[in-house]
């Protein structure tokens, strides 16, 4: 019997095959640096010809086949480093187009190197995105989204108007974080007597699909500034918060749980979407009437100024300040007496604290 095949056998034999590719041709043709010498040649002897011939949008789709080459063991799922601008083809691409820093300003390439990275970094992403990206893995979320973040603040890539390849990455994007939603978070409503017990096999099946999605949540915050805020406003509260974890929250079961389960959420939320706001978004109304709830089961269940009372309120206070829900703060330390709080931790202006 044939031992099975593993991924990295598999990965072995096409790095071994990739390297017969550009066997038979010449150096001069399939490396990018030796390629671009010719065309910065070009450039620099004969400016207005080279301007006229609109090479500057030839260079990404000429370049192409021998940069996909390149990147064939990249994975952006596993990118912490910027590791495709170690490459060769990125460096000798990027001097091509910026020079060496005094030259810039007479280069008109500048965008060259946005357009070539359009053309094959963002459709090896947008691959993986469709077939290997799992959104409910906080590793590969967090590769992938730095990587994008990079190409967008350092690249200006995903900025201005959206070319094709930009166009097909988001919308493959929001169509797996949709089916993620739609289809892979469950968190199962059980009969309250199961819950009740929380050594119950109900119980902690129930905490452990609340809290995948709750780490679902955080992940999908990291696409703020990428996506457009509708769509995750859509995906993450219409649907994510308050048609699954607003019924674990409100079933009340989640014991000394709960206080920590807020923040989290909250802590997932991104902050761009409450800077300079003081009103909370409609879409999270249900999640602060649940705190404001919690802090008066709490309050009642033991005195205001017990220590223990007083941690978990201010911790929850911090939660309604980081959603912007400025006039429930207020109605609870005016009730409770935690005026002192309100100033010590800055809760009505937190983008202070």
């Amino acid at each position: 019997m044939l031992p099975p095949v593993t991924v990295s056998t598999v990965k072995r034999r096409i790095a071994g095959k990739s390297k017969a590719v550009f066997s038979d041709v010449q150096e001069d043709f399939c490396s990018v640096k030796k390629i671009l010498s010719r065309f910065e040649e070009w450039r620099e002897c004969y400016s207005e010809s080279y301007h006229n011939a609109y090479i500057s949008l030839c260079l990404p789709k000429l370049l192409n086949p021998i940069i996909r080459h390149q990147l064939l063991a990249w994975n952006p799922l596993k990118d912490t480093s910027g590791d495709f601008e170690n490459l060769s083809w990125f460096t000798a691409v990027e001097t091509f187009c910026h020079g060496h820093g005094h030259e810039e300003l007479e280069h008109t390439d500048r965008q060259t190197l946005s357009s070539v990275i359009e053309r094959t970094v963002v459709p090896k992403m947008t691959a993986y995105v469709e077939l290997v990206w799992d959104p409910m893995s906080h590793q590969q979320s967090v590769c992938l989204t730095d990587v994008c973040h990079s190409l967008k603040e350092d690249y200006s890539v995903f900025e201005g108007e959206h070319s094709k390849p930009i166009k097909a990455f988001t919308e493959a994007l929001v169509r797996r974080l949709r089916s993620c939603v739609d289809e892979d978070v469950f968190i199962p409503l059980y009969p309250k007597k199961f819950l009740e017990e929380a050594s119950s096999p109900q119980r902690h099946f129930r905490d452990q699909q609340f809290w995948t999605a709750v780490k679902l949540l955080g992940n999908m915050g990291k696409w703020d500034l990428l996506l457009p805020e509708s769509v995750l406003k859509e995906l993450m509260l219409e649907k994510l918060l308050n048609r699954y974890l607003m019924t674990t929250l409100c079933s009340h079961t989640l014991s000394n749980n709960a206080v920590y389960a807020c923040k989290k959420i909250a802590d997932g939320l991104p902050p761009s979407w409450f800077k300079g706001e003081s009103t909370c978004l409609p879409q999270l109304h249900n999640f602060r009437n649940h705190i404001v709830q919690k802090v008066h089961a709490i309050c009642k269940q033991q005195p205001p100024t017990d220590p223990n009372t007083r941690a978990a309120v201010v911790d929850l206070l911090k939660v309604l300040s980081t959603i912007r829900c400025h006039d429930s703060i207020m109605a609870i330390a005016e009730k409770y007496h935690y005026e002192d709080a309100i100033y010590s931790h800055q809760l009505l202006n937190p983008e202070t604290a």
